[in-house]
């Protein structure tokens, strides 16, 4: 009888167990509710953004000569992400940003499809389907990688009118930032129709500050008075442009009135392409400025409780470094070599839009870059004392540019000055941090460590308690080679049960027979010969 009994308790004890271990399993694999879940999260990414770019950033906080203040986002460091693509260590925006919003990999140069060229969801799109408010915060043009990364999908991350077809035609609430001229208004008239889908344009921080609106669409000039991206934060018309922090500021109080939570992205587009031109002003400043985005966005979420901040870089760029070839007596070079990064009230963009045609302040421009237009002494190349050596490279650069005033060699000028190298003017593959700030309940175990990229997404979704598998199935149905199917142009015609389904690619209404139906922002896309329908088309045939 005893023996019966512990076999019995034995018996009872491992069927408990492996049924544990499955739950916790299911658990793992795709959460849907619990006590670990938040309604709302604000992914923030600093594109090209190097760690060099963050630790030169430190010395041009205020008083802080040698660093030893940090950012505010330093202290949420979690782990490193690895930023490969599909096929190699080095990858473009548009696989980065997808590898975000879809946790897959992908090919360079497409948007929101893996390397099958097949169409997956989006952390956006997924929080859509479970009615939450998603909102896109850029510096850029609104159709450049990252953004678009998060409401397209194409194979092609320059074919800007498609981009923003589907991006207009996604319902997406909030979307702040510029760029509706980079399309043709007969290819697509962005403007008029943001307004006919029932949103308020906002053309300055004012309008926008002004707005009550619930759809917001900002569509701002820079201090140029174009349309084509944002300033750089230094170069910024405060009175007139908003910041990164004050449009993330925006877009979450929109955003946070939905009831059932939201998604926001939040890009600072332009640390990236100073990195490029390896204007260290540039990066630095408008990194700082991403920081103040990243505050806000905390800010909320401590106040909030039931929201996750997450912010990293989609690669770094530029490698870019304290120390170059010129910095001779490196272990002995003082914190004082990168005071004259503090000198600079504009990035060279800014300076350079101050050259007068005939070329005559080039002094101005010198000064607005931090630089002395009279040179520096003392000077001597053959010298073996650092800084007199340096200042005499320094001063044959500033030589250079009165003759030949170009944005390139003004900012060669700052980089010998202060001793930054630059190894390249294009991406990097080294690892990058993440910075993550959750409520208790929600642990940060998933991102510690090195992770992939993918592996953000991931943690993003399960956070939201959202099924990026779920989503995709029910958004993009291969209808391609259905019985029924013919697909003209990129016009698809759908025949069954004595109805007639007619879609258009990058639209979210559909006709049946002769009535029109909204797909409340569910889009259908034609990519590599193949044609994708939300489910809730094909709903629409059922007997």
């Amino acid at each position: 009888m005893i023996k019966s009994t512990k076999k019995f308790i034995a018996v009872i004890t491992l069927v408990v167990m492996l049924l544990s271990l499955s739950l916790a399993n299911v658990s793992a694999a795709a959460p849907t509710s619990g006590s670990s879940i938040v309604k709302n999260a604000i992914f923030l990414i600093p594109d090209g953004m190097s760690v060099n770019a963050t630790t030169i950033a430190r010395y041009l906080l205020s008083g802080n000569e040698d660093g030893s203040e940090k950012l505010f986002m330093d202290q949420f460091v979690t782990g490193l992400v690895t930023t490969t693509w599909a096929k190699g260590p080095i990858t473009d925006s548009a696989p980065a940003g997808t590898a975000y919003a879809t946790g897959h990999k992908s090919l360079n140069g497409v948007l929101g499809i893996d390397p099958d060229k097949t169409p997956k969801a989006t952390l956006l799109e997924a929080a859509q389907l479970k009615g939450k408010a998603v909102g896109l915060v850029a510096t850029s043009e609104f159709m450049h990688a990252t953004p678009a990364a998060f409401s397209a999908h194409e194979e092609k991350r320059s074919n800007y009118a498609v981009i923003a077809e589907q991006m207009l035609n996604q319902d997406i609430d909030v979307l702040l930032g510029t760029g509706a001229s980079k399309v043709k208004p007969e290819e697509l008239n962005i403007i008029e129709t943001a307004k006919a889908k029932g949103y308020e344009i906002v053309n300055n921080k004012a309008e926008m500050e002004k707005s009550k609106a619930a759809k917001l669409w900002g569509n701002f000039s820079n201090a140029f008075n174009s349309t084509d991206n944002l300033s750089y934060d230094i170069d910024r018309k405060a009175s007139e442009e908003p910041s990164l922090a004050e449009m993330t500021a925006k877009a979450i109080d929109v955003l946070s009135k939905d009831k059932d939570g939201f998604f926001l992205m939040v890009e600072g587009s332009k640390i990236d392409w100073a990195a490029h031109a390896n204007d260290t002003i540039g990066i630095v400043t408008d990194t700082l400025a991403f920081d103040k985005a990243f505050k806000t966005a905390v800010d909320f979420a401590k106040k909030d409780g039931n929201t996750i901040v997450v912010a990293v870089t989609d690669h770094g760029n530029s490698g870019i470094s304290i120390g170059s070839y010129d910095l001779l007596g490196y272990d002995s070079a003082p914190f004082s070599i990168l005071t004259p990064l503090k000198g600079a009230t504009k990035t060279a963009e800014g300076a350079m839009a101050l050259l007068k045609e005939d070329k005559s302040n080039v002094d101005e421009i010198l000064k607005a870059y931090g630089i002395n237009p009279a040179g520096y002494t003392p000077a001597d190349i053959t010298s073996k004392d650092r800084d007199t050596y340096n200042n005499a490279k320094v001063n044959r650069l500033i030589t250079i540019f009165k003759t030949e005033p170009t944005s390139s060699n003004l900012i060669k000028i700052m980089n010998q000055k202060a001793y930054i190298g630059y190894t390249t003017g294009g991406h990097t593959g080294e690892d990058v941090p993440v910075y993550l700030y959750t409520p208790e309940k929600v642990s940060k175990a998933p991102l510690m460590g090195v992770n992939e990229n993918t592996d953000v997404c991931i943690f993003v979704a399960s956070s939201l308690g959202l099924s990026l598998e779920e989503a995709t199935k029910k958004l993009f149905v291969d209808v391609t080679e259905r019985k029924g199917a013919s697909i003209s142009g990129n016009v698809l015609t759908l025949n069954e049960n004595g109805k007639t389904l007619t879609i258009k690619a990058n639209q979210s209404t559909a006709k049946l027979d002769n009535k029109t139906i909204d797909l409340k922002g569910e889009v259908a896309v034609y990519i590599n010969g193949r044609f994708y329908v939300p489910q809730s088309a094909l709903d629409l045939l059922k007997k």
